[in-house]
């Protein structure tokens, strides 16, 4: 297996697009960064120094990496440590939506936020 499959890569983006509130998308937004079979997961808030949107503070707070089986694994970033480490809830998945669903229903969000 070798490219990850675009349905994947939309589901991943539309998950990003759907985690700012209306009432924020002018002030923060969550997005994702690819480079290779790595999906980073940022959330980007608005410059407070008014040199336009979204040009301020980011914080990279997950990671979606794809293996060569087809399997989805799932990262945080350890500001302990300074890298990112495997997730400890779960098993890897077919699909990045489920590992979506682990950050967003914030069960462990003390990893993620």
């Amino acid at each position: 297996m070798s490219a990850i499959p675009e349905l994947q890569q939309r589901q991943i983006d539309r998950w990003c697009e759907r985690q700012a509130p209306v009432v924020k998308r002018g002030e923060t937004r969550v997005m994702s960064r690819w480079r290779g079979r790595m999906v980073t997961l940022v959330e980007k808030r608005a410059d407070a120094e008014g040199s336009g949107p979204f040009g301020g503070a980011e914080r990279a707070f997950a990671q979606l990496r794809y293996g060569t089986d087809g399997l989805w694994t799932l990262y945080y970033w350890s500001r302990e440590l300074g890298h990112w480490r495997r997730y400890p809830v779960g098993e890897p998945e077919t699909s990045p939506v489920p590992l979506l669903g682990q950050i967003e229903n914030g069960e462990y969000g003390g990893y993620f936020f």
